[in-house]
């Protein structure tokens, strides 16, 4: 049980310093790429400008001097002077005008295609084999100009790269420390757990003594002074005493216990688990049907704990049913035994279905009880007996009827 709640635990941690980590990385890189996007598309702006107002920025006067341009900004001078940009630029006649090329890999008739393969392009802005593009339509000319993105890709991929890394190693460490935390999250639930397992066990061997005493006094009573008032409620809550430590018992040995599991016929002890029962439902007016209970259903357990699990679920259908039949039924579905125990009565809360599998309690405003022997324990034991053999135990309620469902894997 404190198990499953640690791994709970961690996974929940885990769920969300992931989420966590992966929005910040996100919002991270998004706003970065797009920052640098920004950049470029900047400047190529400005390198469209400069050419419309003062010619090919890489051309130089008759005095050997570039031509004049207007001044970039601050933030953005280094940026425009480093940045690695071509261009061609085509007459109204769509011949080549003019060819701006500093590359040392692609000539200026690679350039050239590539201007044209995106000079008609509807869009003004674009990328095409690792470089982004500007097509500025003039009445005179059309200026096509190229960025090389090879260092903004190179700086993405670090980014992107160091973020993984980054990001796994952090979520190792927290994967470490919330192992280390949550055991110290469940210890005192731990602790109070086993408190209570051993104060059950105990109470319940400690009061076995007196029980039996006060059953062999009510006895000899009864068989010096005959028929009393007074004796037959000593002896009846006597006996209940005896039911209540009997459970108290079944439910320290559930929890002391390590179960033995081997291959069982789960068939077999449903069958035999519902005959004695047959007797009890008749005097109530009940019908127990069964007929849909297949055979050689095998699970991996131990036959005396399932006998009781199946005991305490047609036991309890009984007893709170509303009247009708109460229907058991066995099934083997993709590698599963799924048992249900149905009858019919008052729909149970969602918010208190999950509370029945806890110890002592009782769900008496939603329940039919008549005062019978029933101290909440049965389906506590029944839960027990499910979490050792690694299955599932649930409650529904859905038209009119309550039904209980165990899950076991098969073999």
């Amino acid at each position: 049980m404190f198990r499953k709640s640690r791994i709970k635990i961690v996974a929940s941690i885990m769920i969300i310093m992931t989420l966590l980590l992966a929005g910040t990385f996100g919002i991270i890189y998004v706003s970065s790429y797009r920052e640098m996007s920004e950049k470029d598309e900047h400047t190529l702006e400005r390198y469209a400008q400069v050419y419309s107002e003062s010619g090919n920025p890489a051309k130089v006067d008759e005095n050997g001097e570039k031509q004049d341009s207007p001044p970039p900004k601050p933030d953005d001078e280094r940026a425009f002077e480093v940045a690695a940009k071509y261009s061609v630029a085509f007459d109204s006649d769509g011949k080549v005008k003019d060819i701006d090329n500093s590359s040392s890999s692609l000539s200026n008739d690679d350039l050239t295609a590539l201007a044209k393969s995106v000079k008609d392009n509807k869009e003004r802005t674009g990328k095409i084999d690792g470089y982004t593009y500007l097509v500025d339509k003039q009445s005179d000319f059309t200026l096509v100009v190229f960025l090389d993105r090879s260092d903004f890709d190179k700086n993405v991929i670090t980014l992107f790269k160091y973020t993984i890394i980054f990001g796994v190693c952090s979520l190792v460490v927290v994967f470490i420390l919330s192992l280390v935390l949550s055991k110290y999250i469940i210890r005192p639930l731990e602790r109070s757990h086993n408190m209570q397992k051993r104060f059950i066990s105990d109470a319940g061997h400690e009061l076995k003594t007196p029980v039996t005493v006060i059953s062999t006094n009510a006895e000899v009573l009864s068989s010096e002074i005959g028929e009393n008032r007074w004796l037959d409620n000593i002896v009846y809550e006597n006996e209940r005493m005896s039911i209540l430590i009997k459970q108290l018992m079944a439910l320290a040995k559930t929890d002391k216990a390590e179960t033995k599991l081997e291959k069982t016929d789960l068939s077999r002890v449903v069958i035999g688990e519902i005959l004695p029962f047959e007797s009890v439902a008749f005097e109530k007016g009940i019908e127990i049907n069964y007929d849909e209970v297949e055979d050689e259903v095998f699970v991996n357990g131990s036959s005396p704990q399932l006998s009781q699990l199946v005991s305490i679920l047609i036991d309890n259908a009984i007893e709170h049913s509303t009247g009708g039949d109460v229907s058991v039924s066995l099934k083997h579905t993709r590698g599963k035994a799924e048992l249900k125990v149905v009858n019919n009565g008052e729909e149970i809360p969602e918010e208190k279905r999950k509370l029945l599998f806890d110890r002592f309690y009782r769900l008496n405003e939603a329940r039919n009880d008549d005062g019978g022997n029933h101290y909440g324990l049965g389906l506590s034991i029944a839960k027990s007996i499910a979490d050792a053999h690694n299955g599932e135990i649930t409650v529904d309620c859905k038209d009119g009827k309550v039904i209980f469902g165990v899950i076991l894997k098969t073999v």
